[in-house]
């Protein structure tokens, strides 16, 4: 729910900061003072497209600021799941946007996008207005407002046949690759094949290349291998001076001190172990100098096979390893050409069988919405009769579709008949705009306690009604704020004097502009706002009396509402 909204430089709002409670608030005033302005700043905060026109006159930016507090686990577990940390069970979002064009948005006062904001806005608010209906003409839509009302019951259906239409995609989108481009096909045969049988008839191995460059260094500098190799022996081995006879002479003399102490026999281990080393050395050195031999033929086919290599990488890859790898592929993208008919049988045989499994879930998921359809319709009905649409019948229709879709197999739609012995027709050529209003508020109710949003925006929903059914209207209202916050933007009194919180908007002018202020009315003063909703701007005694025994009544509504959501968390 929204605990504290922050407002400024907002269309004609200068600054306003407003509280909010749990339950049902309601924001009256008269046309033009800025009500809509409101609940336009909410929508920013949920993500909706941002204007110029919204920033004030004479002001660089506006800021829109919320903290919302979530109760919901489920709702707290998605916004985390979109990477945003939630701390204390709140959360606070923030927009601010510029004359220059700039928009910024904020999620606990870090930089986020809009696309973002636009994830997480629907798990903290939910706005009814004009576009809702929109939603609710389109036909696209009705599918996914009966799977929203199914819940996680549908879910392992739905989970089972999307692994299989994404299986049968992706085979569709294979055999449209193979079954055209047939000259492409031959131009890449070509090309493949000579890939291929270059690397082949190259006979490279992994390590070759290593081998070679060490070779070639050795007879690349086989002269000066050869001069610092006798250099080294004639240092250690003369006829005049031998270091290896000198270093064992040395150890002879030490060994006759082994008896007198452990210092002189560790020094004769040394020298022993020296000489060994040094000797290894000079026999090593002779053996180098004796086998070794310069050979140009063998310099000339290092030099021809590392020149292939330079060939094969600049093509194929940085390394054996790499090209044997592209030979590899190559070879399989040759295979799959030349082997294609075979390959395109496979998948049509694969296609077939992936098809009908797909369907075989299809038709249990067309089953259970069909059941849940009932369901839902029935219950859809029930509230639009508690609203006076007592002659309503209402029908959800889950037809049959020739192809697998991205749902299933089905096509939901809406249809309704609202007069006595009428029969029923498609939604968007039945209704008027006051009984749209019905019909979603209707749903509304149904679904309030599945989707787990913390905040309703009712704006003007119930525009065009009056009487029993507005009374109607404000007890659906009311009966939604024990499940969710609920912000009511109206001009029925019925509606204003059934919420616990009344916020009276006015529109003011100081220093030559005009603003935008939010006063919370208490007793007094909300009964002559009520007064003024129900007879315009002449007050009365008996105008007053009635506004005050409009809130009386209210007041035992809101009570029987409170019994009834006992009732209904009961029975779950």
């Amino acid at each position: 729910m929204i605990q504290e909204l922050f407002i400024k430089n907002f269309a004609i709002i200068e600054e306003v900061r407003c509280q909010f409670e749990k339950g049902m608030t309601v924001l009256t005033g008269e046309t033009g003072a800025g009500k809509s302005i409101i609940i336009d700043a909410v929508g920013l905060l949920a993500g909706e497209r941002a204007s110029l026109e919204m920033i004030r006159y004479g002001s660089e930016k506006a800021t829109i600021q919320a903290v919302f507090t979530i109760d919901s686990e489920e709702t707290k577990r998605n916004i985390e799941e979109l990477g945003i940390e939630i701390e204390n069970d709140e959360i606070m979002i923030q927009r601010e946007l510029y004359q220059t064009g700039k928009s910024t948005c904020r999620i606990n006062g870090q930089m986020v996008t809009v696309s973002l904001l636009k994830q997480v806005g629907p798990y903290l608010i939910d706005i009814h207005g004009q576009n809702e209906h929109f939603l609710l003409l389109n036909e696209e839509h009705h599918l996914s407002l009966l799977d929203a009302y199914a819940g996680q019951k549908l879910q392992p259906l739905k989970d089972d046949y999307r692994q299989y239409y994404d299986h049968f995609c992706s085979i569709q989108e294979q055999l449209r690759k193979l079954q055209t481009a047939e000259k492409e096909d031959a131009q890449k045969i070509d090309l493949l094949k000579f890939q291929v049988e270059e690397i082949e008839l190259s006979n490279i191995y992994i390590g070759e290349e290593e081998e070679l460059v060490q070779e070639k260094e050795y007879f690349t500098h086989f002269q000066k291998i050869q001069e610092h190799l006798m250099s080294a022996l004639s240092v250690l081995q003369t006829e005049e001076y031998s270091a290896v006879d000198a270093i064992s002479q040395a150890s002879q003399e030490i060994g006759f001190l082994q008896g007198i102490g452990e210092n002189y026999q560790q020094l004769y281990q040394q020298l022993q172990e020296s000489y060994y080393q040094l000797q290894d050395a000079v026999s090593h050195m002779s053996h180098e100098l004796d086998h070794a031999e310069y050979d140009e033929e063998r310099l000339a086919y290092i030099e021809e096979r590392l020149d292939v290599y330079y060939q094969l990488k600049r093509k194929y890859g940085d390394n054996a390893e790499e090209i044997l790898e592209f030979q590899a592929q190559a070879q399989a993208q040759l295979n799959q050409i030349e082997n294609k008919e075979s390959i395109i049988e496979t998948l049509i045989q694969e296609k077939a069988q992936i098809e009908q499994k797909a369907k075989q879930v299809a038709l249990e998921l067309t089953k259970q919405r069909k059941e849940i359809a009932l369901e839902l319709a029935e219950k859809i009905e029930t509230q639009l009769h508690e609203l006076y649409m007592e002659q309503s019948i209402f029908e959800i229709r889950v037809l049959p579709s020739e192809h697998l879709l991205e749902t299933g197999m089905d096509e939901v739609y809406f249809y309704i008949s609202t007069n006595k012995g009428e029969p029923v027709k498609p939604l968007q050529k039945i209704v008027s705009g006051g009984e749209l209003s019905r019909i979603t508020l209707a749903m509304k109710t149904i679904f309030v306690r599945k989707h787990g949003v913390g905040t309703i925006v009712f704006d003007e929903v119930d525009t065009g009604v009056s009487g029993r059914v507005a009374q109607a209207i404000a007890n659906k209202m009311h009966y939604i704020s024990e499940f969710a916050q609920v912000l009511c933007i109206t001009h029925l009194p019925q509606v204003a004097s059934i919420a616990g919180v009344h916020i009276f908007i006015e529109k003011m002018e100081k220093d030559e502009r005009t603003r935008t202020t939010l006063t919370r009315l208490e007793e007094d003063k909300r009964i002559e706002e009520i007064g003024r909703m129900l007879s315009g701007e002449e007050m009365t005694a008996l105008t007053k009396q009635h506004a005050a025994e409009l809130i009386a009544l209210s007041q035992k509504i809101r009570q029987q509402n409170k019994v009834q959501k006992k009732q209904v968390i009961a029975n779950d």
